[in-house]
């Protein structure tokens, strides 16, 4: 339910339809069991905001509670996906530092939204892997789309919370860990080799853009939040392409370094002092432009250079 304090904006219909979207872009089947579904969805934009959204929740949560087959699913998460994120454009922002919606640590509507998508995507994508018969063991465009959609709302997720200066969600760091963490154990992402082919098209890179949320997120920490997200973004790719992420436990004893610790729900951190243990997870080696821009960022608030 909407909380009293976070109401939403009015719109016109014809605001309305441009916010909901006209008719799908997804072709679907009459026999379909997601046609129903989608039905409903795209029935949305005959009503305000206000009401549509909650609707939009729910058919979330009813999507992910619900036993669809795997196309099935991931239909739907091709139908809701513009509504989606045409509602969450038409959400009210918070004021930074305010204490409204809730209290400052209290999730706000389009935080939940965007929880509510990840969430059903990673249960699209866990569906498509225990297909029986391997079914998409010759086809991966399902599961490609899926996993940039998914990368795409975390990244989203991150990037409300710092814009807006507001707490993540909670296992929304520890979440993105775990999606990369299955990547590289399904032998989708290769680590720490000289040559490796990947599994990707030429449009989507996992690796990529798991570190692309990582050093978003770091650049956050090491700024104090003080780094202007628009200049973040413009070189996330190039910083992300030239990044390295390299097992710890050949680097005991070495300080400074940036950890990326999957069993935690943060982002990468410095390490204080030398590294004396392992842990799970990885060090993260930026390029010395990123090293660069955060200390021009820091110097321009008067702080020193980070480690």
């Amino acid at each position: 339910m909407m909380q009293e304090d976070y109401s939403l904006k009015e719109v016109d219909s014809e605001e309305l339809r441009e916010l909901l979207g006209a008719e799908s872009e997804i072709p679907i089947k009459p026999e379909s069991a997601a046609s129903e579904i989608c039905g409903r969805i795209q029935a949305l934009r005959n009503h305000s905001l206000k009401q549509a959204l909650p609707a939009l929740m729910l058919e979330l949560e009813r999507i992910a509670r619900d036993p669809l087959e795997v196309a099935d699913r991931v239909l739907v998460m091709r139908c809701i996906k513009k509504p989606v994120l045409k509602a969450a454009a038409g959400l009210p922002k918070p004021r930074k530092g305010s204490t409204e919606l809730g209290g400052a640590s209290a999730i706000t509507l389009e935080q939940r939204l965007l929880l509510l998508m990840t969430y059903n995507l990673r249960k699209a994508l866990h569906d498509i892997d225990r297909a029986p018969g391997n079914r998409y063991e010759n086809d991966d465009t399902d599961r490609l789309w899926v996993l940039h959609q998914l990368f795409r709302f975390f990244s989203r997720q991150i990037r409300y919370g710092i814009d807006w200066d507001r707490p993540w969600p909670p296992n929304t760091w520890r979440d993105l860990h775990d999606l990369f963490v299955y990547l590289v154990v399904r032998g989708m992402v290769q680590l720490n080799t000289d040559f490796s082919v990947s599994v990707f098209g030429e449009d989507f890179d996992a690796e990529i853009e798991y570190k692309r949320a990582l050093l978003f997120g770091l650049v956050d920490r090491l700024t104090q939040r003080r780094a202007c997200t628009e200049d973040v973004a413009r070189f996330l790719k190039l910083w992300a392409s030239e990044s390295r992420l390299q097992n710890p436990n050949t680097l005991l004893g070495q300080s400074g370094l940036i950890k990326v610790e999957v069993t935690r729900d943060e982002p990468p951190c410095v390490q204080e002092g030398e590294l004396t243990e392992a842990f799970r997870g990885w060090v993260l080696h930026p390029p010395a432009e990123f090293r660069d821009y955060v200390a021009r960022v820091n110097a321009s608030f008067g702080d020193g250079p980070v480690a």
